[in-house]
């Protein structure tokens, strides 16, 4: 409901009397400031925003309707500074390039997440084609890094036992990523 004090206000603004601007900025300025913060998340930025707010209110302030609250105008005009600043942004080419490199990274990262599930899956499905004791001389040797020496005193075998084994679990293992189209073979089956 609106009172008498806004529509002598907005009278007073339409005559364009400074006194009654300044009492519609300090009571509204930080009010369209939080706004302006809210969505835009940057200080200086929404200063900006009040300013060029309260610059447009007071031009066009002869258009104001004396039977109406000014609030609402200046939310309004807020949220129009606010959309043509983004629409400029939008356009600018240093805000296309921040947002291609970001959809660059999320695509890179997206497609590295799946060529990792991907090669974790080649991998599992080729780790299982071993008997079990090439499984144990290959995890032993390249899951702990056991020298053959190692590896055939955990299991009690001879040297050769663990290289003969350890050599047909990586023959396996590189045929089957060659199946499966990996053509970069890890540097763990490698070595």
């Amino acid at each position: 409901m609106r009172n008498l004090h806004d529509t002598d206000l907005v009278h007073r603004l339409r005559q364009r009397d400074q006194s009654a601007f300044e009492e519609v900025f300090e009571a509204h300025h930080r009010k369209i400031y939080q706004f302006a913060l809210r969505l835009l998340r940057d200080e200086t930025l929404s200063e900006e925003i009040v300013q060029d707010t309260f610059l447009q209110f007071w031009l066009h302030c002869e258009y104001l309707d004396d039977q109406r609250s000014v609030v609402p105008y200046l939310y309004v005009t807020a949220r129009r500074t606010i959309t043509d600043y983004w629409r400029k942004a939008a356009t600018s080419k240093a805000f296309l390039d921040r947002l291609y490199h970001r959809i660059a990274i999320a695509h890179n990262n997206t497609e590295e997440q799946l060529n990792l599930r991907e090669l974790t899956h080649v991998t599992q499905t080729g780790l299982k084609r071993l008997s079990d004791q090439q499984h144990a001389v290959f995890m032993l040797s390249r899951g702990e890094g056991l020298t053959y020496q190692e590896i055939a005193e955990r299991m009690q075998i001879s040297r050769d036992t663990v290289k003969y084994h350890l050599i047909n679990a990586l023959k396996i293992l590189r045929k089957h990523f060659e199946q499966h189209g990996v053509t970069c073979i890890p540097l763990l089956f490698l070595c």
